[in-house]
């Protein structure tokens, strides 16, 4: 989508971006497959988040339920690092890897006031797609368009009340939590636009 035809795609122009990437998907490979030891520490629970374990706010979304939610999820964060190389380098992964998963969490506990428990990196991730889009709309206006009027319709979707939350459940063991999302979604526009008023001072 942002990818010019001068370069090869390999997931990044930035090569500082390179190690984090890395170390970022082995660090969800791992937690994965100690899911069953490490998740009662690290996923989200509202009740120990106001009591004090405030680690969870950010932890919940390194964690999953199976190694299917695991794989699911590191599919689509290795896709879009590939398809929008141009877009994203190190100061905004950080970026993202920082404030999303905060986001998300303390929205569902303030405006949600989730009681229960929650884990994986799709609402997170939904920000790392939103950010990559809109920070690449002036080189593809038309393609970034269309994703996102996509993406749109199906955070709408999902937020209607017959949609099925369990059509999941035979993969994951767990229904979708489809609110984190939405919230998902917004964090990656603040963090686009965010970044967009950096350039500009930059300038």
């Amino acid at each position: 989508m942002s990818a010019s035809n001068k370069t090869p795609v390999l997931l990044t122009r930035d090569p500082a971006l390179w190690p984090w990437l890395v170390g970022f998907v082995a660090l969800l490979a791992v937690l994965g497959l100690l899911h069953g030891w490490v998740n009662p520490w690290l996923n989200y629970e509202g009740e120990a988040i106001l009591g004090g374990q405030l680690w969870r706010l950010w932890s919940a979304h390194l964690v999953h339920l199976n190694l299917w939610h695991l794989a699911m999820n590191l599919g689509g964060f290795v896709l879009c690092a590939y398809f929008f190389p141009d877009v994203y380098s190190r100061e905004r992964f950080l970026a993202w890897l920082v404030f999303s998963p905060l986001f998300i969490s303390l929205v569902m506990l303030v405006v949600d006031q989730t009681p229960g428990t929650y884990v994986g990196l799709s609402g997170a991730l939904h920000g790392w797609l939103v950010m990559a889009l809109l920070l690449g709309f002036r080189q593809h206006p038309w393609i970034h368009a269309l994703v996102l009027a996509l993406l749109a319709g199906r955070l709408i979707y999902e937020q209607l009340p017959g949609y099925d939350v369990n059509y999941l459940q035979g993969w994951i063991d767990g229904s979708v939590y489809v609110n984190a999302h939405l919230y998902g979604a917004v964090s990656g526009v603040l963090l686009a636009s965010g970044a967009g008023l950096l350039g500009r001072r930059s300038v």
